[in-house]
């Protein structure tokens, strides 16, 4: 009754629904990620998706740092922190099983030595519940910090017990806060959680979860507790896992990690401990979200339900997962201080697992391996025809239902848009087409422009069969003008492909607020030659174009907003769905290009919200961000497609 009992007939992967996938591209995806990454010193991958007749696994480089043995796909590595799924996945099985709820507070089910701990420490245990463990928000610190960390480098066959590192977590600190007054990542929340469970199982906790979560009945022969259980027979050797790195943390540490010379002892107990190979990680993740593992399908949400915390500081954490995203799909997994990560796809229903093997620098690697897995899988399921011409890029959806037609940035052009804005994929997953410009030599378009413009639309739509129902627009800089401009014209004709939602990207809205900072640049004696370019050749625009009398009655026309006068072009949008999206970084455009804030795009587009929202414009949004303005290439630069979130823009353009 405790474990619960279960038709094992249940367990088979789901049968196939789609035409098999191509799989030999996915070994040259890795061989070339670890050729750009050699420092990893080897990667694996596994790539679980049934329903589309793949399961596959691939590796590249080596098992050692010495690279006398070439690494294989199924060899064992210790997953770390992405146990904290499968510890969380077992509190929800006691759950669905009547044993416990992860509302009941930590002081019904912790012994009567730990409770003591804790109150002792200022702990109030009756106000700290079990999903307050699983989700990081139960106040308690953790004691995983440079002293651990230092302490181990320096005595790495030390034998930790649970109840040492437990008691550790009370002497680093008082609580940092009352349950749900702050997110605070902590191993000894999970130590708690496998403490409960063998309180609920009699049975130890690493035996309590391979009943709970049924290794056998899923065939997950694999994957174990190193040190607490006997290595299965039938496993490879484990890869050695590594951390080469000098002066890290606050107090400057230098490591010098190979994970087979340590006991895993300080990494064991729940917030880290098993090993297995990426398959069966990546086979775990795909039986835990299609509900063979936890069947009730109102327990398994409870995984990512958000523990909404006090601080209001936005979190991707839930119940032993992260809700968060790869290449603009929502995603749920988890990462490991080795050097793994999981992720289950749920548009591709799809887990994806990775691991290199030096954990210095790991990330990028693991995302270039995340996102050039979902890439490949995205445009093989949803992806459609391509059509690249002088005038447009245009990425069909398979199954097209909406199109998002996209404005570039001043002298950028499709090719530059799809390569800094990669939405494409996400937006087909989600059965959208999207349509990008090459309309990139104008700071304004006037009626003319914009009437010929539409007539090109139109022509695009036609020639391709594109759906007009669910139209949406967007620009980046004075692509976000263009956009708003011709959304305007096209609500005012009623035309078929009239827009339901517009957006912008740090655009210049107000055009003679443009002006007039720029001829303000220009009497700047501290700016070089390089600095004053730009400003005057706007200056110089605007001036050829319009009579210096009539500036203001001239780029009020064309532009879409003047706050000078309080005027708008663009009135037909008051009642459609509206973004401006910015980044207000005062700093950084005064140390990088010496600008005040008042100058500056961010501020504009806050004062234009302002006003419009005072003339009710109830479907308004303005998204500011910090820090996500970054190009391709990892330049930091609030003026960039990247602090739109792609996921996010997706669901708004789905409500």
């Amino acid at each position: 009754m405790l474990f619960g009992c279960k038709n094992t007939n249940e367990k088979k992967p789901i049968a196939e629904a789609s035409p098999k996938m191509d799989v030999q591209q996915f070994q040259s995806i890795v061989d070339s990620i670890y050729s750009e990454n050699p420092n990893s010193i080897g990667m694996m991958v596994h790539i679980e998706s049934p329903k589309h007749g793949i399961s596959w696994s691939g590796s590249s480089g080596y098992a050692n740092i010495e690279k006398t043995a070439p690494l294989q796909a199924d060899q064992p590595a210790l997953i770390a922190s992405s146990i904290k799924t499968y510890v969380a996945a077992a509190m929800l099985r006691l759950q669905e099983n009547g044993n416990l709820n992860i509302e009941d507070p930590i002081s019904k089910h912790l012994s009567q030595k730990t409770a003591e701990l804790l109150k002792n420490d200022g702990y109030d245990i009756h106000q700290i519940k079990i999903k307050h463990l699983l989700s990081h928000t139960s106040g308690i610190a953790d004691y995983v910090n440079d002293d651990y960390l230092d302490f181990i480098h320096k005595n790495q066959t030390y034998r930790w017990t649970r109840d040492e590192q437990l008691k550790l977590a009370t002497k680093v600190g008082d609580p940092l806060g009352k349950p749900q007054e702050l997110f605070a990542y902590a191993d000894a929340n999970y130590l708690l959680a496998t403490e409960i469970m063998e309180q609920k199982t009699k049975l130890p906790f690493y035996t309590a979860m391979r009943k709970l979560l049924q290794y056998e009945d899923l065939g997950l022969g694999q994957t174990w507790f190193p040190t607490l259980e006997e290595q299965p027979k039938s496993a490879k050797p484990m890869v050695h896992q590594y951390w080469n790195e000098k002066d890290w943390g606050q107090s400057k540490l230098d490591f010098d990690w190979d994970s087979q010379q340590h006991d895993i002892s300080w990494d064991l107990y729940g917030g880290g401990g098993i090993a297995t190979t990426m398959k069966e990680l990546a086979q775990f993740s795909y039986y835990l979200f299609n509900k063979k593992i936890v069947e009730d399908a109102a327990v398994l949400k409870l995984l990512t339900t958000d523990v909404a915390t006090k601080d209001e500081i936005p979190k991707t954490y839930r119940l032993g997962i992260a809700d968060a995203q790869v290449k603009g799909l929502q995603s749920f997994g988890h990462g490991g201080f080795w050097g793994t990560m999981v992720f289950y796809i749920p548009k591709l229903d799809t887990a994806i697992s990775v691991c290199v093997l030096e954990r210095n620098g790991k990330m990028k690697p693991i995302k270039a391996l995340m996102n050039a897995y979902t890439n490949a899988l995205t445009k093989h399921m949803f992806g459609g025809k391509s059509v690249v011409t002088e005038g447009y890029s245009l990425y069909k959806a398979k199954n097209s239902k909406a199109t998002l037609v996209l404005f570039p940035g001043g002298g950028t052009n499709a090719a530059y848009t799809k390569q800094e804005f990669d939405i494409v994929g996400a937006a087909n997953a989600h059965n959208i087409s999207v349509l990008m410009l090459n309309f990139n030599r104008h700071l304004w378009i006037d009626a003319t422009a914009t009437k010929q413009l539409a007539k090109q639309l139109e022509a695009i739509f036609d020639q391709n069969h594109l759906k007009t129902k669910d139209l949406f627009i967007g620009g980046m800089s004075i692509g976000g003008n263009v956009a708003l401009t011709l959304s305007n014209h096209l609500q005012q004709n009623h035309t078929n492909i009239a827009p339901k939602g517009i957006f912008i990207v740090d655009s210049p809205l107000d055009l003679y607020a443009l002006y007039e900072s720029s001829k303000k640049d220009i009497a700047n004696p501290k700016f070089d030659k390089e600095r004053l370019a730009e400003p005057k050749w706007i200056v110089h625009y605007f001036e050829e174009a319009f009579t210096k009398d009539s500036l203001l009655q001239n780029i009020q026309k064309v532009s879409p907003f003047t706050l000078q006068n309080s005027y708008t072009s663009v009135s037909s949008l008051k009642n459609t769905k509206v973004r401006f999206y910015t980044e207000p970084d005062s700093l950084w455009w005064k140390e990088n290009r010496q600008t005040d804030f008042e100058s500056t795009n961010a501020y504009t587009i806050q004062q234009i919200t302002k006003a419009l929202k005072a003339q009710s414009w109830k479907q308004l949004e303005l998204i500011e961000t910090t820090t996500k303005g970054y190009r391709a290439n990892g330049d930091r630069h609030p003026h960039s497609w990247s602090i739109v979130d792609i996921r996010d823009l997706l669901d708004w353009m789905m409500e």
